[in-house]
């Protein structure tokens, strides 16, 4: 695993302050401040999600969102994994871990795959139910889209069930396409994980410190 010390203090403040000057202008909701990071892993146990050959969605997204925590409580931020290990966790439950924790904000974690071994690149996905998810869209989707110059798939409403059911400020990142030979060369790199990671975090960072 690449270390934190890739994730320049230098570089991340440089971000935020260029983000704020590009930041989509319907983007006008007011970020609630949080006090928890709920990470969802993907998938998980029985169920692999997306696979090409022995390449499991379910393993790369727990990798990332181990990655993102560590950054995270390196800030202070306190986080909760809805799973920390190989575990099945229903959808319906991933919703209820965020509603418990007051003041908290959903980040769930997938790699996407399609019939169409073309499709390739980023996507975030938010639900209406809350009007900073796509607030926090558009930070984590910018962000992804900085560190690693991937395709640019765009910030979509989504109606799956993690965001659906949930009360927080909620979105969901799919970070590439396994179906897609670049995509899947890509994810299978530790270092375009950390760089996702990476781009979670600072994503998270700039909601937090958004007006």
């Amino acid at each position: 695993m690449l270390h934190s010390t890739h994730f320049s203090t230098f570089k991340v403040l440089v971000f935020i302050c260029l983000s704020f000057l590009t930041l989509n202008s319907n983007n006008t909701a007011k970020a609630v401040p949080f006090t928890k990071v709920i990470l969802d892993a993907g998938h998980g146990g029985h169920d692999f999600g997306g696979t090409f050959g022995l390449t499991y969605e379910k393993h790369l997204a727990l990798d990332v969102v181990r990655r993102v925590e560590i950054y995270l409580k390196s800030q202070g931020i306190s986080t909760k994994l809805t799973r920390s290990r190989d575990n099945f966790i229903s959808l319906p439950r991933r919703a209820r871990i965020a509603n418990a924790e007051s003041g908290a904000i959903f980040v769930s974690i997938h790699f996407n795959h399609a019939r169409s071994r073309k499709a390739a690149g980023i996507e975030t996905f938010y639900h209406t139910k809350n009007k900073n998810s796509l607030k926090l869209a558009h930070m984590i989707q910018s962000a992804a889209l900085y560190k690693t110059r991937a395709n640019n798939r765009g910030v979509k409403k989504g109606n799956f069930l993690v965001l659906s059911k949930n009360n927080r400020p909620a979105v969901l990142l799919e970070c590439a396409f396994l179906t897609n030979s670049s995509d899947r060369f890509r994810a299978l790199d530790p270092e375009y994980r950390q760089r996702i990671a990476e781009a979670v975090a600072m994503g998270i960072i700039k909601f937090r410190q958004s007006n």
